[in-house]
């Protein structure tokens, strides 16, 4: 008996570190169509909604890389051109938030089981800290 607990717990040991390296992420289409178990149907319309988030994210990217330029430089943009700025992040936030929705809408309810455990990528608020590099 004392011997099952300790396989078990054993076990339990080996397979929790596993897979918490495992993450999934949704940005990764190959992984999610595997893990997901997605039908040819599902990868045409889901695939599609992935590349998008990519293609937000990189886009997010850029500009920030491009403030900082500015920043570095001692161009500091104007009030305007800010909210401007946190606008625009706010609204690919949101872009991204509907399609991650979007995605969960077009999965089976064992899908969506498995789809809560995969990692997504979200915009978070802007703050200056994060465009001048400095960390809290």
């Amino acid at each position: 008996m004392k011997s099952k607990i300790i396989a078990v717990i054993i076990g339990l040991i080996i397979i929790i570190p596993i897979s918490a390296q495992n993450k999934i992420s949704l940005l990764e289409t190959k992984q999610v169509n595997e893990y997901l178990i997605l039908r040819a149907e599902q990868s045409k319309i889901i695939n599609p909604m992935i590349e998008q988030i990519n293609k937000i994210l990189e886009e997010d990217k850029n500009i920030i890389t491009e403030l900082k330029k500015r920043f570095d430089n001692g161009d500091e943009p104007g009030i305007f051109e800010k909210i401007s700025v946190k606008r625009g992040r706010d609204k690919r936030a949101g872009d991204i938030e509907d399609l991650i929705e979007e995605i969960e809408d077009q999965l089976s309810d064992e899908q969506k089981i498995k789809y809560k455990e995969i990692e997504k990528s979200k915009l978070k608020s802007l703050s200056k800290e994060e465009l001048l590099g400095k960390k809290n």
